[in-house]
Parts: C-alpha cells; structure tokens; sequence
C-alpha cells in the first residue's frame, strides 16, 4: 500500500479519474485498465466499508500493483490498481494542504504541453484567477454535455476557457446553475468572497484527442479547504 495526497478527483467518460502525489512529491494516477480507457470506477473512491475516502486534501493509501507508464501520451504518472480498497489515512490540515501546494507548485506548464510533454500532470498556481463559467454545450460530436471552464493567467500568460473535470466543482457548478441561469458566469473575485476563498491552486493535465492537443483541469483547490457534492453526470 502506498500513500498518496489526493489532489485531483475528476469525471472522466463513465468513471473516474484520481491523481495526487507520494510523499517525495511525486505524481502518482491509481487507473484501472480498460480498452479505450484508463481509469477507475466510482466505487474505486471508497473503502471497504463504503465510506468515500478519496478525496482532494485526504491521504489515502492505495494498493499500487506495478507502474504502466506510457510515455508517447505523457501519462508517466500512471499506476496499476491491486485489489485492495483504498484506506484513509488522514485528512491535511489547512495550513498542511498550503504548505504542500506551495512546496510542488509549478511557474509553466511547458512540461505538459504538446513540444515538451513528458509527464501529463503539475499543479500550477496562478497569477490571477479570472472567471469561472459553467454551461451546456455541444460537442465536436454534436452531443450535449456539461462543462464548466476556468479564465486564468500564470507567468503573465493568459489561459482563456480552459475545461473543468473536477468533480466536486462540477457539483458548485450544478448548484450555480440552478441559482442563477444556465449559462452561469462569474468573476472569481466574487465567487471566492461568496466561499470564504483566500487562495487557489489549480490541478492540471495535458491530454490529446486526435491530434488536437488541450489543458484540462482537474482539480480545484481552495485554502480554506471547501467540498461540494461530486457530479458525474454529462
């Protein structure tokens, strides 16, 4: 069993997908593997008695069986999942979860990017958060999906409608929706008031579709610590 601090806990198709990092600050993606996927199922975020450990901020320990990397896609982080249930080892503290953020934050996301990817995972913490934006849309494919999307600048770069798999901030952004209107956007100066949010580091992954390259983040985290209800939906 390893331990590993939960930074990312996003949808991905029909599952999930979990990221954090080992006590060297090294990243680590739990997957089971599937064909046409790698991922793990929404059960895989409990413990053997039900109880959902896996969850940004919680170190949890997992059974890792061997590492599956598969460098051509930039997925160097990727482990394959045992048979155990993961096992809460402890919830960070605030000032614990600022500490670490601080500690493996990242100035450029050069590394995950298409011209010099060689891993697929960092955690940035951005100059300005700007909006948040959530909404329906409609795919390449023409289906109708839920995506909300962040507006950020890191290094004096602009990052303008980047996509958001977080779970939890899908869940915010249900929760939004139905308040307000759908589309539903708002500044985060005014989000982050409403949340008590005095900083923000954001969780972000570079992935390919086809030979279209994207960012994607997939995990929000606050200071204070702040969870919303998990949306999985499309």
């Amino acid at each position: 069993m390893t331990d590993i601090t939960v930074l990312a806990v996003s949808r991905l198709s029909g599952g999930c997908c979990v990221a954090g990092v080992d006590g060297e600050g090294n990243w680590v993606r739990p997957t089971r593997v599937k064909p046409g996927w790698r991922q793990m199922e929404r059960a895989d975020l409990s413990d053997r008695d039900g109880n959902l450990v896996v969850q940004k901020g919680n170190v949890v320990s997992f059974d890792l069986a061997e590492a599956i990397p598969r460098p051509r896609d930039g997925h160097t982080e990727d482990w394959r999942l045992g048979d155990q249930p993961p096992q809460l080892v402890r919830k960070l503290k605030p000032h614990e979860q600022a500490e670490l953020c601080g500690a493996i934050q990242e100035e450029a996301i050069s590394e995950i990017e298409p011209s010099e990817r060689s891993r697929s995972l960092m955690l940035v913490h951005p100059d300005e958060v700007l909006e948040f934006s959530f909404q329906h849309e409609t795919s390449w494919e023409g289906q109708t999906r839920y995506t909300p999307r962040c507006t950020f600048v890191l290094g004096g770069r602009r990052f303008s409608g980047v996509g958001i798999s977080d779970a939890e901030w899908r869940g915010l952004g249900r929760r939004l929706m139905a308040e307000h209107d759908d589309p539903c956007s708002v500044g985060s100066a005014v989000l982050f008031e409403e949340l008590g949010t005095e900083d923000c580091w954001l969780t972000v992954g570079g992935y390919d579709v086809g030979s279209t390259a994207y960012l994607l983040i997939v995990g929000v985290l606050l200071l204070p610590p702040k969870h919303f209800r998990m949306d999985f939906k499309r």
